[in-house]
C-alpha cells in the first residue's frame, strides 16, 4: 500500500507517493516467530532424554537460511508475495481449518498487529538484516549468543 503525501508550495500543491512503512523484522516479526512458531519450527535439537527432535513439516524458522529454504510443503516466505508465502497463508486460515497455525494449544493465534507486521515484512521483501538465527536449549528456552 502506498501513502500519498500532499505538499503545498507557493506554486500550488504536489502529491508524492511514498512506499508503505515496512515492519521491522527484529522488532516486529522476530519476537512473534520466536514466541508463536519456533517451538515447533526450529533447528533439530536433542531433548533432555537424548531424543533428536526435528522441525515440524521440515520447516526451520530459527535461521535466515531456514526461512528461505521453506519446508516440506513449499516456500515458507516468498518475498513481496503473501499469497505464495505459506507462513502467511497458514496464519490467516479460518481457525477451524486443520492447517491453521499455530495449532490450538501450542500458542495463541497471531494478533491483528502481528498479522499486519508479518504482511508488511513479506511485502517489503522479507529481509532479516543482520540476524543470524535464534538458539534454544533442550527445554525450549531461548538462549543468547
Amino acid at each position: 500500500m502506498k501513502t500519498a503525501l500532499k505538499i503545498t508550495t507557493l506554486l500550488g500543491s504536489v502529491a508524492l507517493v511514498l512506499p508503505a512503512t515496512a515492519a521491522d523484522f527484529k522488532k516486529d516479526v522476530l519476537p512473534m516467530l520466536e514466541s508463536k512458531c519456533m517451538s515447533c519450527h526450529r533447528a533439530p535439537y536433542k531433548t533432555s532424554s537424548g531424543r533428536t527432535k526435528k522441525p515440524k513439516g521440515k520447516l526451520d524458522l530459527s535461521t535466515p537460511a531456514g526461512i528461505k529454504a521453506g519446508g516440506g510443503e513449499g516456500d515458507a516466505v516468498v518475498a513481496k508475495d503473501t499469497s505464495k508465502s505459506l507462513v502467511y497463508s497458514r496464519v490467516t486460515l479460518d481457525k477451524s481449518d486443520d492447517d491453521f497455525m499455530p495449532p490450538e494449544g501450542k500458542a495463541d493465534p497471531l494478533t491483528d498487529a502481528e498479522l499486519k507486521a508479518l504482511k508488511e515484512w513479506i511485502e517489503a521483501g522479507a529481509e532479516t538484516g543482520d540476524w543470524k538465527g535464534t538458539k534454544f536449549d533442550a527445554a525450549g528456552k531461548k538462549v543468547s549468543g
